[in-house]
């Protein structure tokens, strides 16, 4: 019996326009409203393989929990750029956030 190939379950947590274009390729996608980003980031880790978030969700995250999902082993999570979001912060900036100076 020959082992199956499993497809990926690829989630996307962003901006509604660019969820769309996630959609028709087979995406499964989260739009979360204000202050719903974390709820909707944890959502898509339980239930996908492969978690994509665009960056003006990934800034929104709690910096503990956008880092812990980054170096976990699964599921795979990326930030990407997407042309709806906020320019991706600078390295000092995440620095300064993380260390509890901006808020």
């Amino acid at each position: 019996m020959k082992d199956e190939i499993k497809p990926l379950r690829i989630a996307y947590v962003g901006s509604a326009p660019v969820a769309s274009a996630f959609r028709l390729a087979g995406a499964d996608t989260h739009a979360p409203a204000k202050g719903e980003e974390l709820e909707a980031f944890e959502r898509a880790r339980r239930t996908a393989d492969v978690v994509l978030l665009g960056n003006d969700v990934a800034a929104s995250l709690p910096p503990h929990a956008l880092e812990n999902a980054l170096v976990s082993l699964a599921p795979l999570v990326a930030v990407i750029h997407d042309s709806e979001g906020a320019p991706l912060p600078s390295a000092a900036d995440r620095a300064r956030r993380q260390l509890g100076f901006d808020q």
